[in-house]
């Protein structure tokens, strides 16, 4: 009998129904700073902000009001759900330490959020920023892009920090009581798939990292990737070059450590410059389902610590 992907990955929902003893969902939210990183430099060379920042978080709304409008849309589709306050793009730790702390606070005095989540560069997490998220008292989550342990990659990225800068500002995190998630491209041109397992790898045995995303690389319009696409200088990698690869990666993960994304979100085709993804999402997951019941792969397979669905309930 094939076993559902459930049952070979440990799914962040999982996760989180473990942790809190019900059903909880992000509301994504937008403390409307721009990246300083893409003001100062053109940014990342993958990033395309409007493939990540939602209608109602790009109107310049009150955190209020984009709560307003966020939450009824999410009950009416998954029920009476507890939330997590989630601050999800550009770079939510950076401003002055008065208005990140209203913009925290004003999500946290809904009465069904449970937790915050603030998603930032690790060359953005000010030791006053985390101060300040440990008065909250409530439990919260630093996500980091660490994309790559290889300096390397990270400057062909143009990421502005370095794999140092990353070591230092996880620890940090994790020191201050933070959970701490990371932010993985798997793709990145030139890397092996040595080096991406090496990425892997290291994220599994850090203390301190508790959760990961992964993303495929995607060649989104109007960034500098994809007009080094358009010199021949980057192929397209579709999804069916990453599938296998990511099912293969995995099995280097501790079947402990719980997973956010599995693949890219918000993969819209119109804003693709190169590549094919047939499908959608839900396609991409059973792909990866049968990779894994195909070559009978559970996350973690290669570490002291593979997955079970049972110690996880």
């Amino acid at each position: 009998m094939k076993k559902q992907l459930e049952d070979r990955v440990f799914m962040y929902s999982r996760w989180l129904r473990k942790r809190y003893g019900t059903k909880v969902f992000r509301v994504g939210l937008s403390t409307g700073i721009t990246c300083p990183h893409r003001i100062e430099t053109g940014g990342c060379i993958y990033c395309n902000p409007r493939t990540f920042t939602g209608e109602y978080q790009d109107a310049g709304l009150s955190i209020a009001r984009q709560m307003a409008r966020a939450i009824p849309r999410i009950k009416a589709s998954c029920g009476d759900v507890k939330l997590l306050a989630y601050f999800q793009d550009e770079t939510s730790t950076a401003g002055p330490i008065s208005y990140l702390r209203k913009c925290f606070l004003d999500a946290l005095v809904h009465p069904d959020v449970v937790g915050l989540v603030v998603s930032t560069r690790p060359d953005a997490v000010r030791s006053d920023v985390l101060e300040m998220l440990k008065s909250l008292k409530i439990p919260v989550t630093i996500e980091l892009g660490l994309q790559s342990i290889h300096d390397k990659s990270l400057t062909y990225l143009n990421r502005g920090h370095s794999f140092a800068q990353v070591q230092d500002a996880v620890a940090r995190c994790g020191k201050a009581g933070m959970e701490v998630g990371v932010h993985l491209i798997i793709g990145i041109p030139g890397e092996t798939e040595t080096m991406m397992r090496e990425t892997v790898e290291w994220v599994g045995n850090n203390p301190w990292i508790t959760q990961v995303k992964f993303h495929n690389l995607v060649i989104y319009k109007d960034t500098k990737l994809a007009r080094m696409a358009e010199a021949g200088e980057v192929m397209a990698f579709g999804i069916q070059d990453y599938v296998p690869l990511l099912a293969r990666l995995l099995t280097y993960l501790p079947g402990t450590m719980p997973v956010l994304r599995l693949f890219t979100s918000n993969v819209r085709r119109e804003q693709i410059a190169l590549g094919e993804y047939p499908g959608n999402k839900t396609k991409w997951m059973s792909l990866l389902r049968n990779e894994m019941n195909e070559k009978n792969v559970v996350q973690g397979q290669q570490t002291a610590v593979p997955f079970t669905k049972e110690d996880t309930c």
